[in-house]
């Protein structure tokens, strides 16, 4: 069974851990959208009671990743194209005010973990994962919220991130790997406007780079219509 060592960890971390995985298996979309979720299944597969699995589920609906229908069931949610946009409206906003003051502010050792996650990049673009791309790609985003001390703003973008997210996991794993290159380009195009402090240039092209998120949402409503909340 999974993660049959919870039942010695205390309520707490056997609900953290149900919830990462959970978690993880929606963005990604191991879960596809519209998916039934039992309270009793997943608590067999983590060999939990289910009232962690039950605080998990809770905290999923909370960020809106999970639907919790009295007497009907529990799913998990349809992609929400405003919470999409609101999502990208709010990652716009405060990921150009960030890049602008890691322009003025980052020293060497930032703009060395920006270009280890580029790196990392590059050879799960060799390896053709997707999904380890998508990883590398938070990363690399985080690190200028983390450079700047500003943990807990770049926290509150991932408790809205879950639409946004699920779009870009569709979007590339149905994309051509060239487009692939094209968000490590955007990624090397960053650092180096970091490395010349040119702030306006970095706003300009963060901005263009969040945009790209979801330019092809309409497309992918098409070809995966019960995946989409109408």
């Amino acid at each position: 069974m999974i993660h049959a060592y919870l039942k010695e960890r205390g309520s707490d971390s056997r609900r953290s851990d149900v919830y990462a995985h959970l978690h993880r298996q929606i963005i990604d979309l191991s879960l596809k959208p519209g998916a039934v979720l039992s309270e009793k299944e997943i608590a067999l597969q983590f060999n939990v009671s289910r009232t962690p699995v039950r605080e998990a589920l809770i905290l999923l609906a909370k960020e809106g990743l999970v639907e919790i229908l009295p007497q009907v069931g529990t799913y998990v949610s349809l992609i929400n194209p405003e919470l999409v946009e609101e999502s990208r409206f709010m990652r716009e906003a405060l990921e150009t005010a960030a890049i602008r003051l890691a322009a003025e502010q980052f020293r060497e050792n930032e703009l060395l973990q920006l270009e280890h996650q580029i790196r990392m990049q590059q050879l799960a673009i060799r390896e053709k994962d997707y999904k380890a791309l998508i990883n590398h790609d938070d990363t690399f985003h985080r690190i200028i919220f983390w450079g700047l001390g500003k943990e807990r703003s770049w926290n509150a973008l991932e408790q809205m991130n879950g639409h946004f997210k699920r779009v870009r996991f569709l979007r590339l794993s149905t994309s051509d790997p060239e487009m692939w290159t094209d968000i490590l380009t955007e990624h090397m195009n960053l650092v180096e406007a970091l490395r010349k402090k040119d702030a306006r240039l970095a706003e300009k092209l963060m901005k263009e780079h969040l945009t790209k998120g979801i330019f092809h949402m309409d497309e992918l409503k098409k070809k995966y219509p019960g995946y989409f909340k109408k």
